[in-house]
């Protein structure tokens, strides 16, 4: 993004108080623009909470040395390559494994140390079933797929995290029988000490982003998108969330308006409501919540309004470890 629109963007943002938080993410790498820690200061500077989410991958150089002095309201490290064998796929030639862990790690404890209130993320996100359909497109994956795969991931990095804080044997014992109750198809958020927490999704391909077959569009639903967030693209794009990393829910682009009158806008308004209703709106939002089979087409939004209006308690799962 161009450094002179972040900058507009924010300045909107906290004039009109439209948010609570600021994320730097969506589908790329905050810290490897130019102009980071530039944007990073105005938006602290304006007094806005911000949050980071990072692949990790330089948070054991100079740009984790440089965040050390920045009071952020919370950090996401995605952990999309958690052990040996997925990062492996990663192909880094100028990272080893270990040094990918053990630069996140000493950053964490560092940045720990230094802000205590701030918020500590580690997420897992491919945390479903293996696609075999989206290798066609992305390559080899290897992902956290079972239950087993969820409870060895999660001790492991609980087990670092606990040396590092010096927490004594008893609780990280209890801690590792609480883990050892976890399953992979639930959506986890799991608070390992204060303010570090555990995430895992059960995403699958993005909203069909990555498969080429025919998916039947979805007749009902509902989402989380524009309820809580929304996406704003490097190019000025306003997005209804993001999982869409290449605007194909583009309600507006801030080149051509404000922030303000897209927000406002009756296109949004629709949607919205539409949502409210379980009725699905946008084309884009219509593909992302389809199915590839004429069965799943019937069942699924049925299944998804009753998952996330009246069966959300059961697969949604907060556990707190560190009493």
């Amino acid at each position: 993004m161009d450094t002179s629109l972040a900058k507009r963007i924010i300045a909107e943002l906290r004039e009109n108080n439209i948010c609570e938080k600021i994320t730097f993410h969506v589908m790329g790498e905050p810290t490897l623009h130019p102009e980071f820690f530039d944007i990073l200061s105005y938006a602290i500077d304006r007094g806005i909470k911000i949050g980071l989410t990072t692949n990790g991958g330089g948070l054991g150089d100079e740009i984790g040395k440089r965040l050390l002095n920045y009071n952020l309201s919370q950090i996401d490290v995605s952990l999309q390559t958690p052990d040996e064998k997925s990062f492996a796929l990663r192909k880094a030639k100028s990272l080893t494994f270990e040094e990918y862990i053990n630069g996140i790690l000493d950053f964490f404890y560092s940045y720990h140390l230094r802000h205590k209130d701030a918020i500590f993320k580690f997420r897992f996100l491919n945390t479903r079933f293996r696609k075999r359909h989206m290798e066609k497109r992305t390559g080899p994956l290897h992902v956290i797929s079972s239950t087993g795969d969820l409870r060895s991931t999660f001790g492991y990095w609980t087990g670092r995290i606990y040396e590092m804080l010096d927490v004594d044997k008893g609780k990280r014992n209890a801690a590792l029988k609480e883990i050892n109750k976890l399953v992979s198809y639930k959506w986890n958020v799991v608070e390992i000490y204060p303010n570090i927490f555990f995430e895992t999704y059960m995403l699958e391909d993005w909203g069909h982003a990555f498969g080429a077959e025919k998916i039947y569009d979805a007749w009902a639903g509902y989402c989380f998108g524009m309820r809580d967030h929304f996406g704003i693209l490097y190019n000025g794009d306003v997005t209804l969330c993001c999982v869409d990393f290449d605007g194909r829910t583009k309600i507006g682009n801030l080149n051509e308006s404000s922030l303000k009158g897209i927000l406002s806008s009756d296109k949004l308004g629709e949607i919205i409501e539409g949502f409210k209703k379980f009725r699905v709106i946008h084309p884009h939002c219509k593909r992302c919540l389809g199915s590839k089979s004429r069965a799943s087409w019937l069942l699924k939004p049925i299944v998804s309004v009753l998952a996330l209006k009246t069966l959300k308690p059961f697969f949604y799962s907060k556990t707190k470890l560190y009493l």
